[in-house]
């Protein structure tokens, strides 16, 4: 496989695994989603809020755009306001990688308050698709415990074998 086949997979998949998770939370009023239950993030409003922030850095820096700034533990999440930018997030991610596959090669120099790295893009690419995975079986074990049950297939294989069944 080469590497525009997989990053072009990755992003493809992580939109199709944002619409899984935000179409599934649609169906739940907001009050269970703002419900807390201990976890990295307590609620899956913040949880969700979470993986929005940190894709929306990745991205930036993926795309070289400025970088925004945001509440690391936030107080309060308007909830669908934050599944909005999540799903537009992707959209806006995948659509650069599309377009400018040649320079996820390049390598890319992080400096911030938290660590300094020199990778190439598609590893920033990897990561982002990494941290989300991890943060929405977070979510899914969160809604067993408020009562967020029946959480959709997300899995990449399962993605990818459908995607490859419907083509």
């Amino acid at each position: 496989m080469s590497l525009k086949t997989l990053i072009t997979n990755s992003v493809d998949y992580n939109i199709w695994v944002t619409e899984q998770l935000i179409n599934w939370l649609g169906n739940y009023p907001v009050e269970l989603l703002q419900k807390e239950c201990p976890s990295s993030f307590n609620s899956i409003a913040k949880t969700v809020k979470h993986i929005s922030d940190t894709q929306l850095y990745w991205s930036s820096m993926i795309r070289e755009t400025e970088t925004p700034s945001f509440e690391y533990m936030a107080t309060k999440v308007d909830i669908e306001h934050e599944m909005e930018n999540l799903v537009n997030e992707a959209k806006l991610l995948a659509a650069y990688v599309k377009g400018n596959y040649e320079a996820m090669n390049d390598p890319l120099l992080i400096e911030s308050e938290w660590f300094s790295s020199n990778f190439p893009k598609y590893e920033y690419l990897q990561h982002l698709i990494i941290h989300t995975t991890y943060h929405r079986g977070q979510i899914v074990t969160i809604g067993h415990h408020v009562g967020v049950s029946k959480a959709p297939m997300m899995d990449y294989n399962f993605w990818n074998v459908m995607r490859q069944q419907a083509g």
